[in-house]
């Protein structure tokens, strides 16, 4: 397990797709930074980290374009082992397909941890020196934003394992970007327009507990633990779905 592993994460860093990622990551922060401060600037907003914080947890969780990313370092990191054989040979070499399951998890969620952390650190150490953090750096502020990257991470984790799930159910990695695409564009769309057309209440409060709406709530100041501990729950018994799901599709799975 050890050095498959090892060779996982080998490949994470030669991949050319990962790296791309990184790069594209830091200078579409470093243009937003930018954007944002000139346009406070005009509007006569300051522009701090305590802010930018709050505003990257609240608005890039659960979008469209995060399930768009993550989707394709899924499809780089699983489907496209299916053409190049490595799977094959994993297992020829000994390795269990509960093994390689693993492996390619813990791969993926490090990667998606990398590029999470990144735009975090980017946008807060950037907009505090542009105009401060915005308040006093205390313990209170420090175990706010901890638990927020906690919980909200947590949530994300849980909720992309779909992109996983359709890596190793999907032999094409254009087909398996293509299908996250549509997936998150339908559900992003379907959260947001569900409840202006029923009007219901209920429902409402139904979909405020699913993870594709709940993980937004993590990244407020102050939060209803019963209402977020709902949330976590489900969030954990849908990832947990996703994982046993790709495994009956992984173990069935002609390699031949």
């Amino acid at each position: 397990m050890r050095r498959l592993l090892s060779a996982e994460f080998y490949k994470l860093w030669r991949s050319a797709g990962f790296r791309v990622c990184l790069i594209v990551f830091f200078v579409q922060d470093i243009i937003y930074l930018l954007s944002v401060g000139f346009v406070g600037d005009i509007l006569g907003m300051e522009l701090n980290g305590f802010d930018q914080f709050n505003y990257l947890l609240t608005s890039f969780s659960g979008s469209t374009v995060s399930g768009m990313l993550f989707g394709f370092i899924a499809a780089s990191v699983i489907t496209s082992d299916y053409k190049s054989r490595d799977i094959q040979c994993a297992i020829a070499q000994g390795h269990s397909r509960a093994h390689i399951l693993i492996a390619k998890i813990i791969v993926y969620v490090v990667a998606v941890w990398i590029l999470a952390m990144e735009d975090i650190i980017v946008y807060v150490v950037g907009s505090s020196i542009a105009g401060g953090f915005g308040r006093p750096f205390d313990g209170t502020v420090a175990l706010y934003m901890l638990r927020s990257i906690v919980c909200e991470g947590f949530v994300l984790t849980m909720m992309f394992m779909t992109c996983v799930f359709i890596a190793f159910s999907l032999t094409s990695k254009a087909a398996s970007v293509s299908i996250n695409i549509l997936l998150f564009f339908v559900l992003d769309l379907g959260l947001a327009v569900m409840p202006l057309i029923f009007q219901s209440e209920k429902l409402e409060k139904f979909l405020s507990y699913l993870p594709f709406v709940a993980v937004k709530e993590m990244g407020d100041w102050s939060i209803d633990w019963g209402h977020a501990g709902i949330s976590l729950t489900i969030a954990a018994v849908y990832g947990a779905a996703m994982i046993a799901a790709t495994w009956t599709v992984f173990r069935k799975r002609d390699l031949r």
